[in-house]
């Protein structure tokens, strides 16, 4: 139990860091010890081969924090019982206050720190937003490729900041 409850907190770094909060999310994800609420219609912790499947309407909650997917993966390193991925496949929808994230998979990979929302990938940030078939983010780096299909291109819209926005106004004036 004690692995799962791990796996959980690993989890929900992966909602952190889709929206690039910051690079040292996963360290504060393990400070903080704030507890997941997890649900679904069915988990099965196939704890020999480290391999732990929710199906059916998945619920992940933390803090401000929530993913929906119809299925979840979590895959844990034998040798370290680390996290070592999480797949998240069907309807997956992170949200956080003035953030939403949207795609028909999710990946994140803890070794390579990247995470790729793969097929209708949408992400929102106050009012700016990025379409494309696949979003990569890297992590450590803070860099991020969007890259579309041979039916849609890449799709972004950039809201100037409102602070500079009236800042420039006043220097008009």
């Amino acid at each position: 139990m004690k692995n799962i409850l791990l796996v959980f907190l690993s989890f929900f770094v992966l909602i952190n860091l889709s929206f690039a909060e910051s690079s040292n999310s996963i360290e504060n994800a393990k400070k903080e010890k704030i507890p997941i609420n997890i649900t679904s219609d069915k988990l099965i912790a196939q704890e020999n081969i480290g391999l732990y499947t929710f199906t059916g309407n998945v619920v992940a909650k933390r803090k401000d924090a929530t993913l929906y997917a119809d299925k979840m993966d979590v895959y844990k390193d034998l040798k370290t019982g680390d996290v070592s991925k999480i797949v998240c496949i069907g309807n997956v929808v992170i949200t956080q206050p003035n953030k939403l994230a949207k795609a028909n998979e999710g990946i994140y990979e803890l070794k390579d720190q990247k995470v790729t929302l793969i097929g209708n990938a949408y992400v929102k940030s106050d009012k700016n937003v990025i379409k494309s078939d696949m979003i990569v983010y890297y992590l450590d780096k803070k860099y991020a490729v969007a890259q579309g299909s041979k039916s849609e291109r890449v799709d972004v819209t950039i809201y100037p900041n409102e602070k500079q926005t009236s800042n420039q106004t006043k220097e008009t004036k």
